[in-house]
């Protein structure tokens, strides 16, 4: 089938008029940025624009609900990237409630209003992308959206936990965990603060870097903190932030740990 044809597809199926359906296919091609590509076939296009023909064939009969199966999955990174922006850009413009699937954290964060996350068919958590990532419910939702550390700890009383050696102070509503109990603190990588940043932070200790990764813009730094050597951090720092403290492995650097920032799950 053409393009047109297969925009027109489901037009024809509930046997609209022929100008009808050459204004709306019409409508639909110049929506999608590929006005000319109607007598093309889909072999003749890349693959973001195959995605962008379904989305209008999806789109041509006007559905109340629209549900969009991983339909970026088989794309590389940066057409997955423009697109995204696109099909979320489409979806406000027209106003059409959307399901969305995905394996993809950033796809779900960046174009969701409203996240459901699920777990071998049980739902762990719904929120706001900010609600999900932020306050995750779960150690499952923690550790699947986004990255996160894990530190194995032994609760003191009064909102304080033990790791290794070092005595951590939790944040608001940590304090009812009975002493003794083992628990999993988590914390984001950009949440942990590095030198100048540690300031006056309760939870401050002394680290040691043991691997630098560099990732274009930013870089995932590695460090093991001095009591606590066998639990290793990860820490999100700019590329520049990373330069200008000229981190590479063996690197001595303060650590702090911002109560607030640890979760308790």
């Amino acid at each position: 089938l053409t393009i047109f044809a297969n925009v027109a597809y489901g037009l024809v199926n509930r046997r609209k008029g022929q100008d009808a359906i050459k204004r709306r296919v019409a409508e639909l091609l110049k929506l999608i940025g590929l006005p000319d590509a109607g007598s093309k076939y889909p072999g003749q296009l890349s693959g973001g624009q195959q995605q962008r023909i379904a989305l209008a064939r999806a789109l041509a009969t006007s559905p109340g609900l629209l549900l969009l199966d991983e339909p970026l999955s088989a794309l590389d990174a940066l057409e997955r990237l423009r697109l995204r922006g696109e099909i979320r850009a489409l979806q406000q413009r027209l106003g059409v409630t959307t399901v969305m699937v995905t394996h993809d954290q950033e796809e779900a964060l960046s174009m969701a209003d409203k996240v459901v996350v699920m777990n071998q068919g049980r739902i762990e958590q719904v929120g706001t992308p900010q609600q999900i990532y932020r306050d995750p419910a779960s150690a499952f939702v923690a550790d699947f959206v986004g990255k996160v550390n894990v530190l194995s700890a032994v609760a003191e009383g009064a909102g304080r936990f033990r790791v290794g050696s070092l005595v951590l102070q939790g944040g608001i509503g940590m304090e009812a965990v009975a002493p003794g109990t083992r628990v999993k603190l988590y914390l984001r990588p950009e949440d942990v603060l590095v030198d100048g940043a540690v300031q006056s932070n309760p939870n401050a200790a002394p680290g040691k870097v043991i691997k630098v990764e560099f990732l274009g813009a930013f870089c995932l730094v590695t460090v093991t903190l001095v009591g606590a050597e066998d639990q290793p951090l990860v820490v999100n720092l700019s590329r520049h932030s990373s330069d200008e403290m000229n981190l590479v492995e063996g690197t001595a650097l303060q650590i702090g740990l911002p109560p607030d920032c640890l979760r308790l799950l």
